[in-house]
């Protein structure tokens, strides 16, 4: 392998216009030792859920060292479209507790104080869309829960616990509650589909039973003890190492304190009949505990796990209702441009959601 000749230090790259004197000391991290010479190229294009929240680049860099020794390194570039720190500090602090985490080679800070940092390439989860068909896969969807409890496994020191976010769920329950009375309004002139239109015309005078339970949420989950969250826990936010096939935690932005088990719960929460898994509940919940034991999580008795996890679940349900009624209505959604079957799969889902809460209120009341 030949690196190209050494380049004028002030010529402008592929990678979002960096000049190579801010981009060498990247690619001296990537190399392990000064260089003579690199080269950049973008060889790769972003492929499935781009995200909303940054641009994104596959650069090639090829080098060659002082010493002699070559080498080429596909890299992803993450410039995020808002100021301020964003995800490298999460990067670095992970780093030191052996997270389960892509290497970050650099981090630097772009026009307009705009943070970019440049990652370990991995490789995505293909099919994950709908959610379903990938928790129903008996071998990925295990590992993709063992991933999130190596990750809530992790304790944050006093002093980091104090720099962390908190996720405030209480407040994000009152802001969901205007997205009950839109889907009650949709469903009832029939733009949701038929199975939603029976489900509340039928159940009108449930509506208030669903306020109430969201209302009754908030002191059950300020006795719930804290731990380290993902808060953003999708497949999308995980890929495979390319050299090993180890599954990796992506997307840190949101990273934060919140209730220890927020991320399990998305995925564990519910049961069986609203949320089909590629095994029972309880079963995967155990496997959860197993592994967040294993990497250092206190013991959990199962009552009280799938206690948390369904009360973390009907919060997460009624906090992104208003993501599901916009996709039910537009049918936009990332894993395919059929925008009928985009709304099919969501307005079963906000059936199904609605169906779950519904019978949760009931219950409680």
């Amino acid at each position: 392998m030949t690196a190209s000749k050494a380049k004028p230090q002030g010529e402008p790259t592929p990678v979002f216009g960096l000049t190579r004197a801010r981009l060498r000391p990247i690619v001296e991290n990537i190399a392990g030792e000064p260089l003579a010479r690199f080269d950049v190229r973008i060889e790769h294009q972003v492929q499935g859920h781009y995200g909303y929240g940054a641009e994104k680049l596959i650069p090639t860099f090829t080098y060659t060292t002082r010493s002699g020794r070559t080498g080429r390194q596909v890299v992803f570039v993450k410039w995020f479209g808002e100021p301020g720190p964003r995800e490298a500090h999460h990067y670095a602090w992970l780093a030191k507790h052996q997270a389960p985490i892509p290497r970050m080679y650099g981090a630097l800070t772009g026009p307009g104080q705009r943070e970019m940092i440049v990652l370990e390439y991995l490789q995505r989860i293909e099919d994950l869309h709908p959610f379903h068909r990938f928790m129903n896969d008996a071998a990925r969807f295990p590992q993709f829960l063992a991933l999130a409890a190596h990750f809530n496994a992790i304790r944050p020191s006093d002093e980091r616990a104090a720099q962390l976010p908190r996720r405030d769920v209480a407040a994000r329950l009152t802001g969901a509650l205007p997205a009950l009375e839109r889907i009650w309004a949709h469903a009832c002139k029939g733009e949701l589909g038929e199975a939603m239109a029976r489900l509340c015309s039928s159940r009108r005078d449930k509506l208030s039973q669903v306020r109430r339970m969201a209302q009754r949420l908030a002191e059950p989950i300020a006795r719930m003890q804290t731990g380290l969250a993902h808060n953003d826990f999708y497949p999308d936010s995980a890929g495979r190492r390319r050299q090993t096939g180890e599954l990796l935690a992506v997307d840190l932005e949101s990273v934060g304190l919140a209730p220890r088990f927020y991320d399990a719960a998305r995925w564990l929460g519910a049961p069986d009949g609203v949320q089909p898994r590629c095994r029972p509940r309880r079963e995967l919940a155990r496997y959860y505990l197993q592994q967040y034991a294993r990497w250092g999580g206190r013991a959990v008795p199962m009552g009280q796990f799938l206690a948390e996890a369904r009360i973390l679940w009907t919060a997460q349900t009624l906090e992104m209702l208003w993501f599901s009624l916009r996709r039910a209505l537009d049918g936009e959604v990332d894993w395919t441009e059929d925008r009928a079957e985009g709304r099919r799969v969501y307005r079963q889902n906000l059936h199904e959601k609605l169906t779950g809460l519904l019978d949760q209120a009931r219950r409680q009341s």
